[in-house]
């Protein structure tokens, strides 16, 4: 989308710009031409035709000014475009960057995690061995009492 509004900027401003020099290589300087007037009718006649060339002049400049009012709204509809895409582009940044950190304490967090179930492991297997130290001391604790009532 973007793309073909671009595509349509420089597609007009080429054809004001190739209508303009065109225009410009063209026209000839207009030579006087001495006009005899004989009659009404060719006065009216030429009265008429300035008229029209007027009229036309007229509108081959409605036309050119409506043409570089479109030019200059679709100028700021892509500089808005644009500036809309370097927001969206900054937060699109920034975005990336918060999912980096959020990824990087994961596997920090991760690690920790790694970590303190080892050393739970370890306390529990140090727990089971004091248990059975434990038994034993008992164990050899009830056979001393054995031998000092026995004796």
């Amino acid at each position: 989308m973007n793309q073909k509004n671009i595509f349509y900027l420089f597609s007009l401003i080429a054809i004001f710009f190739i209508g303009h020099y065109y225009s410009q290589f063209n026209i000839s300087p207009v030579k006087p031409e001495i006009i005899i007037i004989n009659n009404d009718d060719e006065v009216k006649k030429q009265k008429s035709n300035i008229l029209s060339l007027q009229l036309q002049l007229e509108e081959l400049n409605n036309q050119l000014i409506f043409s570089l009012d479109e030019l200059k709204i679709t100028s700021q509809k892509l500089n808005l475009s644009l500036s809309k895409i370097q927001v969206l582009e900054g937060q699109l940044n920034s975005t990336k960057n918060a999912f980096n950190l959020s990824d990087l304490s994961l596997k920090v967090s991760n690690a920790k995690i790694l970590e303190n179930e080892k050393t739970l492991k370890e306390f529990k297997k140090a727990l089971s061995d004091a248990k059975l130290d434990i038994e034993l001391i008992k164990f050899d604790l009830e056979i001393a009492e054995a031998n000092l009532l026995a004796n």
